[in-house]
């Protein structure tokens, strides 16, 4: 009776694995109406006028026909009329058209806000009866091995679904403080830009935004948990509220030092290598050279880690931090954190916190 039941078992967990590997068809078809093509059109700046013929004879008036246009994709979000895709693939347009999948109807959109450290717009559509939008999954929850699909517009092939896996988690690939991309061998190509990663569920996990020039196989998306968290500011105030410290930072030991054997009971945190007169922390009484270990009792080993301890906290509010000064020793410093001023009054320092 025991053997019986084994064998059972053995054979349906076949089966069902089975089903789960020989097809992705039913999940496709499920998420295709959920994803857009974008199709963007930019208008070229006109050259010195006694090179351009036409900016001679035209009295340095733009002729219309000198435009460009570039393809990406979106995501349809349950909020009514709201399309999210990458910061890049908007950036510039003159004008933004989103195509369904099912009707093949065109219609304008009007960008909502935009936030280009992490390479996310947010766009607005009068909806017709073909937005059919997706659901977000918690990327957090997603492990390295879990079966994923990306649909997008690759090379203008509109709704191309490919399969893969997650590759890895976490990944900084140097475009900034808020790297912390899933990385993906779901092939993933121009025009993949914007659109989904998605769970066999069936839910969105990510938004594709880069791949490696180095090799084919690997890509990177932008974890939906993140991708929410910015929607929210994108839609209640046309651009991500974010806190400040007024510091430019640097790793005390750089991130592949940090490996497996690592012993965290060592030395760790990051060094401010300058401050912003006025800033936060320069109020706070921070200095150059101090090192930055902990944020309110969490530790803090490198620069993503900071920042994203800092997008956890409001503008307002306060934290304590610990550093360790020369010839001092460790410090506790509270410090007011305050909404980050406009990027053209900042310097262009890619680490500034």
């Amino acid at each position: 009776m025991h053997l019986v039941i084994v064998l059972i078992s053995i054979i349906f967990a076949t089966d069902s694995y089975g089903r789960i590997y020989q097809s992705f068809a039913d999940i496709a078809e499920r998420a295709i109406p959920g994803v857009v093509n974008i199709r963007t059109t930019q208008y070229v700046a006109g050259r010195d006028a006694l090179l351009d013929p036409y900016q001679f004879f035209l009295n340095g008036r733009l002729p219309r026909g000198a435009k460009t246009h570039s393809l990406g994709s979106g995501v349809i979000m349950k909020q009514s009329g709201y399309v999210i895709t990458n910061y890049h693939v908007v950036d510039g347009a003159a004008k933004i058209d989103v195509l369904f999948a099912k009707t093949k109807k065109k219609v304008r959109a009007k960008l909502v806000g935009a936030d280009q450290k992490t390479d996310l717009a947010l766009l607005k559509i009068h909806q017709r009866g073909e937005a059919r939008p997706l659901d977000f999954g918690d990327s957090d929850r997603l492990r390295v091995g879990d079966i994923v699909l990306a649909i997008g517009n690759p090379f203008g092939f509109a709704h191309t679904v490919t399969s893969g896996i997650i590759s890895a988690k976490g990944r900084v690939i140097g475009t900034g403080p808020y790297d912390r991309f899933l990385q993906t061998d779901a092939p993933i190509h121009p025009g993949n830009s914007g659109g989904p990663l998605i769970d066999i569920r069936g839910r969105v996990i990510g938004v594709n935004t880069a791949v490696s020039a180095q090799g084919a196989g690997i890509g990177f998306a932008i974890p939906s948990n993140l991708v929410q968290s910015v929607v929210k500011d994108l839609i209640r105030h046309g651009k991500v509220i974010r806190p400040w410290l007024g510091i430019v930072g640097k790793n005390i030991l750089a991130q592949d030092e940090l490996g497996d054997n690592y012993d965290p009971s060592g030395v760790y945190g990051v060094i401010v290598e300058n401050l912003i007169v006025e800033g936060p922390a320069y109020r706070a009484g921070l200095r150059i050279g101090d090192l930055i270990m902990a944020m309110d009792g969490k530790k803090i080993f490198d620069l993503n880690q900071l920042q994203r301890f800092l997008s956890q906290k409001a503008p307002a509010s306060r934290v304590t931090l610990k550093i360790y000064r020369r010839r001092t020793g460790f410090v506790n410093l509270t410090v007011a954190l305050s909404e980050i001023p406009a990027t053209q009054e900042l310097p262009q320092e890619k680490d500034l916190f």
